[in-house]
């Protein structure tokens, strides 16, 4: 049966959106097809902003673009926003990009690992999550003059291969 006669019979069915019984496409769910770099950014993107987090350091940015293939810095994209003296990044701004990741599909990976200043406030979080076949790790550091957040999304496969390249081995 070829795709115009499937869609005719699901039009008939009624399966189709539209008023009249009639096929049509539909928008897929957000989180279905392949998951590409490019959606692995927006997800970056969209979390920080949504969060409010500090907008994504140029300097930063540019290295995803300057990456040589078969680098791993080919493999994913990464986002790191710093903090000012006026506007902070402490960890409820941290803890609300991840809360906005969750939201996107990304889930927890292991254990949030935390390192305390000597004062007991939390200096330093690392958190690892999955999705579709990557791993992003998110991280977060509290400086007494600003603080920042760093995201680092990865495609599985292509970080491995990467990283056996240079002799080191795989990173899980």
């Amino acid at each position: 049966m070829t795709a115009v006669a499937v869609a005719v019979v699901l039009g008939a069915a009624g399966c189709g959106a539209g008023e009249g019984g009639g096929a049509s496409a539909s928008a897929r769910p957000e989180d279905s097809g392949p998951f590409t770099k490019d959606r692995a950014r927006a997800d970056l993107d969209t979390s920080t902003a949504d969060a409010g987090a500090p907008a994504a350091d140029p300097d930063w940015a540019a290295m995803d673009a300057r990456a040589k293939p078969g680098s791993l810095g080919a493999c994913g994209v990464s986002y790191r926003g710093y903090g000012t003296e006026k506007d902070r990044v402490e960890l409820p701004r941290y803890e609300a990009v991840v809360d906005e990741l969750r939201e996107r599909g990304w889930r927890q990976a292991g254990e949030r690992r935390e390192r305390k200043t000597g004062d007991g406030t939390i200096g330093e979080v690392l958190w690892v999550f999955k999705k579709r076949g990557w791993t992003l790790v998110t991280e977060f550091r509290n400086f007494p003059d600003a603080g920042y957040i760093n995201l680092a999304a990865f495609e599985d496969t292509c970080r491995d291969q990467a990283v056996g390249a240079a002799g080191v081995g795989p990173l899980d």
